[in-house]
């Protein structure tokens, strides 16, 4: 791979990374248990450190940053307010600080960078003409209130009986294991979720009045994550719906939930990896949605779970996935 300095990218001044992008080894038939095993709890790979890491922020805004769940059987501006609140500090640390490590501070310089191209100012896609002003604006000021809606209406329904009723009659085993069971699969749930999401944003209709705005990012942030029409905001995180109608415990929903604030932001990064170091590196915003926004009709969800490849939507960022692309979408104009 190279290391994203100048003489390491195109004539456009663009990097990619070496080799072309492979789903992950769980997909892989017929199934190779060796690499499915050293994937999961290799390091970095599919536990470890980032979802562990995600897990951890979730256990602790649970344990210490969240009322307890009686007091929230009625709905009540007190701890309705609380959980905004915090929420949008939670918010302004993880994509703020992203922000400013990597573009403010530019604590890894241009390294891993997929593009050189600046953030768009006095441009009119953007409100404020200023595009991370506009993300910011998106993001605060409908992303947050609506994944906080999100989490009162679990907590609600917990607290009241109406989620997670079969566990009064689960053994403590069988409670447990479940919700294990269940945070280990979160992310694979978020990644099936948001394909069909996605897919279904992508629709003409869908696409014209809500998606675009999204897209007006080309490059991307930490704050062009949320940057979203409220619609698909509420769309985006209807994935906590999914353990709604499964999860017996609250850390499960608040879980899915984390997830996806913290996906979004990572995602988006403009960086292939986040340095933290001269030895550690997490993942950041992937080549494979940087591909999706440079492209816009591939890669709708993400390498986790195969189905850019199964519904051949899958671009890897060859130049023969570029030509595949192009047909595909030639084929679909002309039918």
């Amino acid at each position: 791979m190279t290391d994203g300095t100048a003489s390491g990218r195109d004539a456009g001044a663009e990097w990619r990374p070496e080799g072309r992008i492979a789903p992950a080894p769980l997909n892989h038939w017929p199934p190779r248990p060796g690499a499915v095993f050293r994937w999961c709890f290799g390091f970095p790979g599919y536990l470890w450190p980032t979802n562990a890491f995600w897990l951890a922020v979730t256990l602790v805004i649970w344990t210490w940053l969240t009322p307890e769940l009686a007091a929230m059987q009625s709905l009540e501006f007190w701890w309705v307010a609380l959980l905004l609140g915090r929420n949008l500090g939670l918010a302004l640390l993880l994509y703020g600080g992203l922000h400013l490590y990597l573009y403010g501070f530019a604590r890894q310089g241009d390294a891993l960078r997929f593009t050189l191209k600046p953030f768009a100012i006095d441009s009119g896609r953007f409100r404020f003409r200023h595009q991370v002003r506009d993300n910011m604006f998106h993001s605060l000021v409908y992303g947050v209130p609506v994944f906080t809606g999100y989490e009162v209406l679990t907590y609600w329904g917990f607290a009241n009986g109406i989620l997670g009723y079969a566990g009064a009659e689960a053994g403590p085993l069988l409670f447990w294991g479940w919700c294990v069971a269940l945070l280990v699969l979160t992310p694979i749930v978020h990644s099936v979720h948001f394909y069909f999401a996605h897919r279904l944003l992508h629709t003409r209709a869908l696409y014209r009045t809500v998606h675009i705005l999204h897209h007006h990012n080309v490059e991307v942030g930490p704050w062009s994550g949320l940057a979203m029409h409220p619609v698909e905001h509420i769309l985006y995180f209807s994935t906590v719906v999914v353990q709604w109608l499964v999860a017996l415990h609250p850390v499960n929903a608040l879980f899915q939930i984390q997830l996806a604030i913290f996906n979004a932001a990572t995602a988006h990064t403009g960086f292939e990896k986040i340095k933290l170091g001269a030895h550690l590196a997490i993942d950041g915003g992937s080549y494979f949605h940087y591909l999706h926004h440079k492209y816009f009709e591939c890669n709708y969800g993400g390498s986790l779970a195969a189905l850019d490849k199964l519904f051949g939507t899958f671009h890897d960022g060859s130049d023969e996935a570029q030509v595949a692309m192009r047909c595909r979408l030639r084929a679909i104009r002309e039918a």
